[in-house]
């Protein structure tokens, strides 16, 4: 019997937090003064962290591990509160493994990515912190190696919604660190992606 891969509804806490950092920067962002280093313009960014990727019960050795993501994105500031990005993150190595009709185990490995283009919003608290939501679309794959199981597979494409929320603390004017919560839905038929990102974004 094959053990589906699942995960916990991770995207729709996300989504729920983006919209209230969304809702809130509609009431107060047209207001409130652009710090210095907040104005309109391009910016380039970084990320590291962990993927949040579904596994099935049978956890054994490496793959109980969770996988590293790296995020290089760019984007344009279009006013102090709005903006849209795109970038490409690497979600790391997927597993996943089945039992045929004959009872013998099949073990199913892949990477997944991510191309993700999305409108964003952000809400200054003071002159260093900020909060900051996304929401857009995220072009997903798996690179799956084959297997002996033909009914099963982690591999393939799939476009689903993004959602994400974060957090940037200015060091300088054109410097900031990162800390960023994205869910990217389906990347594949059978595998969910979510991570959770440190990085840095350099404003010019």
């Amino acid at each position: 019997m094959k053990k589906p891969v699942r995960n916990r509804p991770f995207p729709r806490v996300l989504g729920a937090l983006a919209l209230t950092i969304a809702l809130v920067s509609i009431a107060h962002g047209a207001d409130a003064p652009a710090p210095p280093g907040d104005e309109p313009g391009p910016y380039l960014g970084i990320g590291l962290g962990l993927s949040k990727r579904p596994r099935n019960e049978g956890k054994d050795g490496a793959h109980d591990e969770r996988p590293g993501v790296t995020k290089l994105y760019g984007g344009y500031r279009l006013t102090e509160t709005w903006g849209v990005e795109a970038g490409l993150v690497k979600l790391g190595r997927v597993h996943n493994d089945t039992t045929t009709m004959d009872g013998s185990m099949v073990h199913h490995n892949g990477e997944a990515h991510s191309l993700y283009l999305a409108g964003t919003g952000r809400l200054a608290l003071g002159h260093d912190f900020s909060l900051t939501g996304k929401a857009g679309m995220s072009l997903g794959r798996v690179s799956a190696q084959e297997s002996g199981d033909t009914n099963f597979t982690l591999g393939g494409d799939k476009a689903s919604p993004l959602l994400g929320i974060g957090a940037e603390y200015k060091l300088t004017r054109n410097i900031a660190l990162t800390f960023d919560l994205d869910g990217y839905g389906k990347v594949s038929e059978t595998v969910k992606a979510a991570k959770a990102t440190v990085g840095a974004r350099f404003s010019f």
